[in-house]
Formats: C-alpha cells, structure tokens, sequence
C-alpha cells in the first residue's frame, strides 16, 4: 500500500512538471507548436499512468 502512495506522489511531481514545462512552450510557441503537442503527449501518458493506479 506504502508503494502504491508513493509512486502516486512521485507521478503527481513529474505530472506538475510536465504542465509546466507545457505551459511555458505554449506561452512561447502556440498551442499547436509541434514541441507543445510532444509534451502534450507525454502528460497524457502520465495522466493515463495515474489513472491505472487508482
């Protein structure tokens, strides 16, 4: 159980990350840049990884 939360807390970190690093490409290339839609890509990757935990 201990290993469940932990790895949940660990995903959450990168997930925030992730967002953030995503964000700021936004911020300077556009929503569609090809660089925001990698990223993109890897969080929903992420998300899908924190959902299967639950």
């Amino acid at each position: 159980m201990e290993d469940k939360r932990v790895t949940q807390e660990l995903l959450l970190e990168e997930i925030e990350r992730i967002r953030e690093i995503m964000i700021n490409i936004a911020l300077k290339e556009g929503l569609v840049s090809d660089n925001t839609v990698k990223v993109s890509k890897v969080l929903d990757k992420k998300l899908n990884e924190l959902q299967e935990i639950y």
